[in-house]
């Protein structure tokens, strides 16, 4: 059996050296692995809901703009944007129900 190889000082690898005596191990390289997917998951998961709230936030805010370019004597971009309202409602709700439902599914399945 050959000897184990130990790190070089300052390496790059060193952070996968669990504990510290210098030698990387295959079973300190799958924990490494399974903590960076854990962590790429979350930050995911994070800017899913993010943009999930964000399409929430729009969905309220588009009455807003209706009525605020009523009130501006803006008739004509008001109609514009109540034209396309129930298009901009049906795609935004698809996108929330799609994350809510993504959420549901990957709860179950894990």
């Amino acid at each position: 059996m050959a000897a184990a190889k130990s790190l070089e000082p300052g390496s790059q690898f060193a952070q996968f050296d669990a504990d510290g005596d210098g030698v990387v191990t295959d079973d300190e390289m799958k924990a490494m692995e399974r903590m960076l997917k854990i962590e790429n998951d979350d930050k995911k998961e994070d800017q899913i809901r993010s943009m999930a709230w964000f399409a929430l936030f729009g969905m309220l805010l588009y009455p807003a703009g209706i009525i605020a370019a009523d009130w501006f004597a803006m008739g004509t971009s008001a109609q514009l944007l109540a034209d396309i309202a129930p298009t901009y409602f049906v795609a935004i709700s698809a996108l929330v129900a799609a994350f809510f439902g993504a959420s549901a599914y990957t709860k179950t399945k894990s």
